[in-house]
């Protein structure tokens, strides 16, 4: 896999789209997507579009909003990577290491590729590092562009 690639998690791209979640990890990260390339589980999209809709109904967003953020999402060319794994690969996956099945699909997955893993998630990113999958940390370089 191309070293400059890493997993991302849907809690770093929110943090890039929400104001009140914005930090600067979340920045740095969104702003390597132009010199790296981000992976994302095939589960990403419905999570992100989860969110989103619910960011919509609860009127923390516009749909022209919801528009922006899809556009936004295009432009940076996520790759998609398809689910290895049934529900039940999942859910024991989940379980030894003490995650919800949707995070224990994106740990795998970082394994899997062999990439650092891009999360805001305290529990996520402690079992990254208890099973030896490394956190995504943008160079200084692009995080001061």
């Amino acid at each position: 896999m191309n070293e400059s690639a890493f997993l991302l998690d849907c809690s770093v791209a929110l943090g890039a789209f929400f104001e009140d979640e914005q930090d600067d990890y979340s920045m740095a990260v969104w702003r390597s997507l132009e010199s790296a390339q981000a992976l994302v589980p095939a589960l990403w999209h419905l999570e992100m579009g989860s969110i989103l809709s619910r960011a919509v109904r609860g009127g923390r967003i516009t749909r022209a909003a919801l528009d922006d953020c899809w556009a936004r999402l295009a432009d940076v060319g996520l790759h998609t990577l398809p689910l290895h794994g049934d529900a039940r690969h999942f859910t024991q996956r989940a379980a030894d290491w003490g995650l919800s099945a949707y995070d224990a699909c994106y740990l795998d997955a970082a394994l899997a590729q062999r990439v650092p893993l891009a999360s805001k998630d305290r529990q996520l990113c402690e079992a990254a590092r208890r099973i030896g999958v490394p956190l995504y940390q943008p160079s200084l370089r692009e995080s001061s562009r």
